[in-house]
C-alpha cells in the first residue's frame, strides 16, 4: 500500500507541476491569438490581426450548446446597437462538423457579427476555457477586460455600459 501511495503522490506532483505551467487567462492579460476559419470567406485568419485596435468580444460557442443558442439574439442585438461605434464580435464555433453545416445552423438567426470556426478546438486550450459559451471582452490595446463563463444577458444596461466605456476610450481613426 505504501508503494502505491508513493506512486500516487509522485503522479499528483507531476500532474500539479504540469498544470502550473498552464496558468489561466485572466482579466488584465493580453489576449492570446488563435487562427480560426472565417465562415463567410473560408479564409484562415488570426484573431489579433483581424481585431487589433478595436473593442472585441470573443465568444466561444457550439451548435450543440443550448445556452449558446439562447444568447445568440442578445449578442446580435448588442452588436447591432454598438457596431456603428466600432464594437466587434468574433463568434468562434468549436464544432467539428463542416463549416457549411455550422453556417446552415446559425443562418436562421440572421446575425450580423463575424462567424468563425475552430474545428480543432485549439482555441479552447489557447484561451483555457472551462466550457461553452465563454466570452472574452478585449479592449483596443488587446487586454482582456472581462471574462464571462456561460451565457450572459448581453443587452443588459451593465454589459452595454462596460462596452460603451471601452469604445469611448478607443482612439478614432479616419478611414
Amino acid at each position: 500500500m505504501s508503494h502505491h501511495g508513493a506512486l500516487l503522490a509522485a503522479l499528483l506532483l507531476v500532474t500539479a507541476g504540469c498544470g502550473a505551467t498552464q496558468t489561466p487567462v485572466r482579466v488584465g492579460d493580453m489576449a492570446p491569438d488563435a487562427r480560426v476559419l472565417d465562415l463567410a470567406t473560408g479564409d484562415t485568419v488570426s484573431l489579433i490581426d483581424r481585431y487589433q485596435g478595436g473593442v472585441t468580444l470573443v465568444n466561444i460557442w457550439a451548435t450543440w450548446c443550448e445556452p449558446c443558442k439562447e444568447e445568440i439574439p442578445a449578442l446580435d442585438s448588442l452588436y447591432r446597437a454598438l457596431a456603428p461605434q466600432g464594437f466587434r464580435i468574433a463568434a468562434v464555433s468549436i464544432d467539428t462538423r463542416s463549416s457549411s453545416e455550422v453556417r446552415d445552423w446559425i443562418a436562421p438567426f440572421g446575425v450580423g457579427f463575424d462567424l468563425l470556426q475552430d474545428p480543432s478546438g485549439e482555441i479552447q486550450q489557447i484561451f483555457r476555457t472551462t466550457g461553452v459559451p465563454e466570452s472574452f471582452l478585449i479592449d483596443n490595446r488587446g487586454r482582456i477586460m472581462r471574462i464571462v463563463y456561460g451565457a450572459a444577458p448581453w443587452t443588459s444596461v451593465a454589459n452595454r455600459r462596460i462596452i460603451e466605456e471601452l469604445l469611448a476610450a478607443t482612439p478614432k481613426t479616419n478611414e
